[in-house]
Formats: structure tokens, sequence, C-alpha cells
């Protein structure tokens, strides 16, 4: 058996009994917390593949989250739809809302381009606060839980198991798209996009690729988002929700395909692991963490992993 099918199915033992455990200890708030690190996973995979692949800035990235996440709640308490086709219909909208965006932002890059996906999330909060139906400035509350056929996933254990299925479909689906011609594409626009054009690619095109799949991703993020916590306020999907998408990004390693597992664990279990008590500490180490990835690490967390995976083949 080859080491890397050997390693394969040694993460998915790991991801399969990680949450065992805390069931047995009666312990279903750590798995809520690898809920959130999945959630967010799935986020910041969509920026990773706007902005790691195609090289495309967007300080607007929990905009399209915000989209996805009130749309399925809103079809749900006020339409009385099924919470996975509410999924489905958030999760296209939320594509369709990148594909407006995408137009105008073809002739932007660079700063120019981060201030106006920074304008559309700003936008986008303001508006969510000034609708009654999406709750206002009260948000929406009591949010019903994600059900497939006759099964509710109400407790922590089983949405583990849906959001790590969840996470692990749009992963292959990423690695699958960036090991095609598409995904080849979009490297050659992120390196070179004058290039790029230059020996044929339809750069416009696969621009509006990279925003729609990329929000529609978010779209997803953010209704298994909503479904799990049951509560929904436009300011948790502010600017400073964004810049926390870019910074794990951006500590898991850009342009990876597991580096936005790693960011969101970072960021979600540092400061359970800092204690209540030195929290504040967590926002500082991760600040740091920023700041070392981007002098030492390019590709963040995901390099050490790559580091160490390299000596094993020469071993």
């Amino acid at each position: 058996m080859k080491k890397t099918t050997f390693l394969s199915i040694a993460l998915i033992i790991l991801a399969l009994s990680l949450p065992l455990p805390f069931l047995y200890m009666q312990k279903p708030s750590i798995v809520g917390y690898f809920n959130m690190v999945i959630l967010f996973a799935i986020g910041t995979q969509g920026l990773n593949l706007l902005l790691g692949y195609a090289g495309q800035v967007s300080l607007g990235h929990a905009a399209f989250m915000a989209i996805g996440g009130y749309i399925s709640a809103i079809l749900v308490m006020s339409y009385n739809v099924n919470s996975l086709f509410a999924i489905v219909i958030a999760t296209a909208f939320a594509g369709l809302c990148g594909l407006l965006v995408g137009f105008p932002s073809l002739r932007l890059s660079g700063f120019y381009l981060a201030i106006a996906t920074m304008a559309l999330g700003s936008a986008t909060t303001d508006l969510i606060k000034r609708l009654s139906i999406t709750g206002g400035d009260h948000g929406l509350r009591s949010i019903s839980p994600l059900k497939i056929l006759n099964f509710e996933f109400y407790s922590e254990f089983s949405k583990y198991y849906l959001f790590l299925f969840m996470m692990v479909t749009i992963f292959l689906l990423v690695k699958n798209l960036i090991n095609s011609r598409s995904g080849r594409a979009l490297r050659a626009i992120r390196d070179a996009e004058l290039t790029a054009e230059s020996v044929g690619i339809n750069v416009a095109y696969y621009k509006l690729v990279a925003f729609v799949l990329s929000s529609m991703i978010a779209g997803l993020s953010g209704a298994l988002y909503a479904h799990s916590v049951s509560y929904l306020h436009p300011n948790t999907f502010g600017l400073g929700f964004s810049i926390e998408f870019l910074a794990m990004a951006i500590v898991g390693g850009l342009g990876t395909i597991w580096g936005p597992l790693l960011g969101a664990s970072f960021w979600v279990l540092l400061p359970r692991i800092i204690g209540p008590r030195l929290e504040y500490l967590s926002t500082v180490v991760f600040g740091i963490a920023v700041i070392l990835s981007v002098m030492f690490l390019p590709y963040g967390l995901s390099e050490i992993i790559y580091r160490l995976e390299k000596k094993m083949k020469l071993r």
C-alpha cells in the first residue's frame, strides 16, 4: 500500500472518530467548535479559490455568506421551504450575486478591487439592517435546524458528520477544478494576466467563473451556519469578518487545498487552547502568525506539512 493511500485512510478514520470521545464525555460544546472550524473552512475555501488561485482580492467575502444565510433562513421561516431546498436556492442566489459583482469588477484589480468588494460588504449589511423580513437590527432568531427527509440535524454530533461531508465534497470539487484546464487558466491569470490573455485565455470569463464559484461556496457556508447557530445578525458579517476570512486563508496557506482548514482550525481553536482568562491574547497571537506566514511561510501552515512530506519521501 502506498504511503499516500495509508495517510488518506488514517485521516479519514481520524476525522470520523474525532467527536466520539466527546460524545462519551457528554461535551457537545467542543464538537460545536469543530463544526465552526468546518463551516469557516468551507467559507475560506471560497476566498482561497478567488484569491489564492485566481488572484482576485476580495474584502467583502462575508457578504456572500450573509446572503446565503439570510436567504435560506427566510425561505424556511417565512415560506416553509424545506431546509435542504432552501440551502440549494441560497447557494445559487449567492452565485448570482457573485456574477453581478463580477461584471463591474472585471476592470478593477489590486487595491481598487479590494475597495470595491469592501463597499459591497458594507452595502449588504446596511441593506439587511433596513429590511423587515431580515429582522433588521434585531436579526433573525429561532432558525430551524437543517432537516433532510425526516431526519433533523439538531445535535452537534449529527451536524458534525453532515458538515464534514459537505466540506470534503467542496474540497474535492475545488481540487478537481484546480487540476483541470480551467484551474490552469486561473493560475495563469493570477501569475501573469497579460501573458495569459496573449496566449488566448479568456480572462474575463475565468474571472467571472472564479467570482461565481467563490460566492456559491461562501453562500453554502452561510446557509449551513444559519441552520447551525439558529441566529443571524447583520453585524456578524461586517468588514471584520471578511478580514478574518482573509487572515485564515493567509495563515493556512493561499493557493493550497488544505490551507483553509488549517487556518480555520487555528482561528477557532486558538482562543479555547489559550483559555478564557487570556482569550484576548489569541488575537495578538493570530496577528503575529499572519506576519510570520507572510515573511517566512508563503504557503502558511500548509508549507510545514509539505516540508515534512518532502522529508518523508527523501527518507
